[in-house]
């Protein structure tokens, strides 16, 4: 085992090549005095060799190999969202507010002629016939309600 300074002498590198090497990960950084001069000159060599064959670093093909794993990842998501898009399992954010603008524009329609369609016909009677009558009504809108004005699932603009 060996500390830096003696790895260098003995790989004839410097120090600043040594550890531009373990910031690239072509050397591992391992505790002080603890290097191993054959696993570092090995490393050195294998780093050069790549380097001239045109290959680029250890460093650099790793990276590389992040890159095209993270490039897969992406694209498998972003087909999973289209296929998903073209099964019609999303929609956009403007069909559910048209779709919910609309709806809340209808109840306030209703909510706001129930008391003149109710004036006449609730006159003169008791309160549980005024009561069932409007109870009828509430249960109309609600039913209403319930059903979608237009399809959310359609093609959206």
């Amino acid at each position: 085992m060996a500390t830096i300074l003696e790895v260098c002498s003995w790989c004839g590198i410097s120090r600043t090549t040594f550890h531009d090497a373990v910031r690239r990960g072509v050397i591992t950084k391992k505790p002080r005095g603890e290097h191993d001069v054959r696993e570092v000159a090995r490393a050195l060599i294998k780093d050069g060799q790549a380097a001239k064959g045109g290959h680029g670093d250890l460093a650099a093909k790793l990276k590389l190999s992040e890159a095209r794993t993270a490039l897969a990842r992406e694209q498998t998501a972003a087909l999973r969202l289209k296929n998903a898009v073209a099964r019609r399992e999303y929609i956009t954010v403007a069909a559910v507010r048209r779709e919910v603008e609309t709806m809340f524009a209808m109840l306030r329609e209703r909510l706001l002629s129930i008391p003149g369609k109710f004036a006449a016909s609730c006159e003169m009677r008791e309160r549980r016939d005024v009561e069932e009558i409007m109870r009828d009504e509430i249960y109309e809108l609600l039913d209403e309600l319930s059903k979608p004005i237009r399809r959310l699932d359609g093609p959206t603009k």
